[in-house]
């Protein structure tokens, strides 16, 4: 009976270690499973490593154009240099348009009134502020004139039928008779009249001032009616000045002394 009762107290004791064993076993393993639940949920679902290599690309669409544009250049001047080249019949046309469109003198003065008649002064490109001659939009295309300088008539247009000498006082300021651009600047050698400036006015018409002693204009400045084109060469011995003045409608010459009063 004993043995009995020895027999079944060592069977519980083995199932209670056993069960000891068992709960510690189990509590060690459970947080281990929740800490790693936790940070599972605190990772994103998926990672997506940086490529440290990846460059930037740079914009290449500016040297694309500007290479093209040179390209295109450089095509250009190599077909008229074949061209002026060549000596071929079917050649000589293409010479001569070529040869007619860098002659022919385009009339800035008339397209730009024109435009500006049109559509008004361009005022994102140029500044109010700044003295350019817009033309009067309600002037009658005529031979009006202003006066250039104060002064007498010395040599007529009969002399020579293209233009006048006039005689002023020392030092005297020469003024354009007419709104326009001016379409030269520099010494006229043909005639002898030393410096002289053309200007063409919105109406076609042409201005020239020669014989000047200091000019006050550029090529291609915009002018009204008054403003100084310059001053008149001086004779200190007779104690005046003198300037040669011309007016042109095309190719023909108009005789300053009828559409200008020097009285």
């Amino acid at each position: 009976m004993s043995k009995r009762l020895s027999k079944v107290r060592k069977e519980l004791d083995s199932r209670r270690r056993t069960i000891e064993y068992n709960v510690k076993q189990r509590e060690k393993t459970v947080p281990m499973l929740m800490n790693r639940q936790e940070d599972s949920r605190e990772e994103p679902d998926f990672y997506i490593p940086q490529d440290t290599n990846r460059k930037t690309p740079t914009p290449t669409k500016g040297k694309d154009l500007f290479v093209f544009r040179l390209m295109m250049a450089i095509c250009l001047f190599l077909m008229l240099a074949i061209l002026f080249q060549s000596t071929t019949p079917q050649a000589e046309k293409a010479k001569q348009f070529v040869q007619q469109s860098f002659e022919y003198e385009f009339e800035f003065a008339a397209i730009s009134n024109w435009y500006e008649k049109q559509f008004g002064r361009p005022l994102a490109l140029v500044p109010i502020e700044q003295d350019l001659a817009q033309g009067d939009p309600n002037e009658d295309i005529e031979m009006i004139y202003a006066l250039p300088a104060i002064g007498t008539i010395s040599e007529p247009f009969t002399e020579n039928g293209q233009g006048i000498m006039i005689e002023t006082g020392m030092h005297a300021e020469i003024e354009s008779v007419k709104s326009g651009s001016v379409k030269s600047v520099g010494q006229e050698s043909e005639q002898g009249l030393g410096k002289t400036v053309v200007v063409e006015h919105y109406d076609g018409t042409e201005a020239i001032y020669g014989m000047l002693d200091q000019i006050e204009v550029n090529i291609y400045d915009n002018i009204r009616a008054g403003t100084i084109i310059g001053t008149v060469q001086t004779n200190e011995e007779a104690q005046k000045g003198i300037f040669y003045f011309a007016l042109k409608n095309g190719e023909q010459y108009i005789d300053p002394s009828e559409v200008i009063s020097f009285n």
